[in-house]
């Protein structure tokens, strides 16, 4: 693994609270009840300068706040988090991912002045008025969109990231041209790589009813996880060659509560919630027991925490630097071979390969 000297890139997760309830995020089981997994934490800004100290600011290239679970704007810190670490340098190209259906018009003007030059808000727009909230639910189009233009009028950079489904996907050109309109810089379109099992996906209600089924797009080519693949994962995963993506990004990712990992994919796994009836459960279960001996091997988790440990401390530790060729060869770890394995014969959706259209408007 690289070292912390060539660190470039910082993924912070610095709340793990969200006021939505997408049915595929795993904050909540199928839209319907809270994941017991999780306990709410939020970073202070002390916390944010103590693991992003003058040191690792200055050597950056960027950062972005998004994380597995939270919606940054819900951080009390984030503009003061902001300001602190353009402060120190103002050469950073800073972004932020979320749905953007929080603060008021003054909270959004206030976040584009204090970012830098180089920067960018990417927000999770899902559809139109009659759409949008099928997935992103708890949010309003009306209100994100009043957000952004906010945010734009005071001079920020801001993409539209659209998620396209069965359901909206008649309305993706209509939505470019409102993004146009309204100023965005960017509009993204991608598939979804969360349909495991089924071409359709459950949505509950608060009482685990089935409300209705999330499909993907039928107007472009969407793999799944199928059944087969899902019960012969030690084999396909015996097959994976793993490269790794932040290995070559140089990049790494802290957890809500501090924690530091190679990425969001592997920190993911104590949080993942599954039911011991779904089809997925075993392979979650095995990616669990695949987590605790990472750690264990990386010295456990009090060693990965930022707030006792110095970032340059654990990256340049022997165990972080010797760790991955293991888990990578002789050991491989299930998330990483689905997030960053080529897989002989078999087509899965990767999460990190899931856009379809990036263009300038």
């Amino acid at each position: 693994m690289f070292k912390f000297n060539q660190l470039e890139n910082i993924h912070f997760e610095i709340t793990n609270r969200c006021q939505a309830s997408c049915p595929m995020c795993s904050r909540n089981y199928h839209g319907g009840v809270d994941n017991p997994l999780i306990k709410n934490q939020d970073w202070t800004i002390n916390d944010f300068k103590k693991i992003a100290n003058q040191e690792v600011l200055l050597q950056l290239k960027g950062f972005y706040f998004c994380g597995n679970f939270g919606d940054p704007i819900i951080n009390d810190d984030l503009i003061d988090m902001i300001e602190y670490a353009s402060t120190i340098n103002p050469k950073l190209n800073i972004r932020v991912h979320t749905n953007a259906s929080a603060r008021n018009s003054a909270w959004w003007k206030k976040l584009a002045r204090s970012l830098p030059p180089t920067h960018n808000v990417i927000f999770a727009i899902d559809g139109l008025e009659d759409t949008h909230s099928l997935y992103r639910i708890g949010t309003s189009y009306a209100k994100i969109i009043d957000n952004a233009r906010s945010f734009i009028a005071a001079g920020g950079t801001a993409e539209w990231c659209f998620i396209k489904f069965k359901h909206n996907e008649h309305q993706v050109d209509e939505a470019k041209r409102r993004a146009k309109e309204i100023g965005f810089n960017l509009f993204t379109v991608k598939n979804s790589s969360r349909f495991i099992g089924s071409p359709k996906f459950e949505v509950l209600d608060n009482g685990g009813n089935i409300t209705r089924y999330l499909e993907p797009p039928t107007n472009s080519k969407v793999d799944y996880i199928s059944d087969d693949v899902v019960k012969n994962y030690k084999e396909v995963l015996a097959s994976a060659e793993i490269d790794c993506y932040v290995k070559h990004s140089k990049e790494v990712y802290i957890d809500a509560y501090k924690n530091l990992f190679p990425c969001c994919f592997l920190a993911s796994a104590p949080y993942n919630y599954s039911k011991s009836t779904d089809l997925i459960a075993p392979i979650r279960n095995e990616i669990l027991n695949q987590y605790h001996d990472l750690v264990n091997t990386l010295g456990g988790i009090d060693r990965l925490n930022l707030i006792n440990n110095e970032l340059k401390s654990v990256v340049e530790s022997e165990e972080w630097q010797t760790a991955w060729e293991h888990y990578w060869n002789s050991n491989k770890l299930i998330t990483c071979a689905r997030t960053c394995g080529k897989l002989k014969n078999i087509s899965i959706p990767k999460p990190k390969d899931q856009f379809i259209e990036h263009t300038g408007l």
